[in-house]
């Protein structure tokens, strides 16, 4: 977990996060504020993470979001959360799994099938539905694009200093 301290440095390095922080009174407010809700032994979000998590990748934000409503013990909003897990979160955490039991290769697998669904989205720190369906790449195009790379013989292409004496 990051400190708030940590958290305002992340917020003032992304070129997304447009105007200014809190003050550390109204954070520290906040906290106060949600301390009602079951947050056994840890500190419950603050002001900083509700301006942060916006701003993540999807796949971070539904893990924080799921974990968040299980210290709040919202379970069936943590359910609802991960059954509205996008494909890429999936490939993720199989790879995740993959890596944990020792299986490299499947994990690799796993990992390239995620990196095909960020190419395909238009804005990976968007929720899946929240925006036009059709801004992103289509899936039988992106994979087919990425066989035809693949199957490229680069020595054929030569290099830059060919016939350089």
């Amino acid at each position: 977990s990051l400190s708030d301290d940590e958290k305002a440095r992340i917020l003032l390095k992304l070129e997304s996060f447009q105007g200014g922080l809190p003050r550390p009174r109204a954070v520290r407010a906040s906290m106060s504020n949600r301390s009602d809700k079951c947050y056994e032994d840890e500190a419950p979000p603050s002001l900083l993470d509700d301006i942060l998590v916006p701003l993540v990748d999807e796949s971070v934000r539904r893990q924080f979001l799921i974990r968040d409503a299980e210290r709040r013990r919202d379970y069936k909003e943590a359910n609802a959360l991960r059954e509205s897990t996008s494909p890429r979160q999936k490939a993720l955490e199989e790879a995740q799994l993959a890596r944990e039991e020792g299986r490299e290769d499947d994990a690799l697998k796993f990992e390239e099938e995620a990196e095909l669904y960020k190419n395909l989205r238009a804005d990976v720190t968007q929720d899946e539905g929240a925006y036009s369906r059709f801004l992103d790449r289509d899936d039988w195009y992106e994979r087919e694009t990425q066989a035809r790379i693949k199957r490229l013989d680069e020595s054929k292409f030569g290099s830059l200093l060919d016939g350089m004496d």
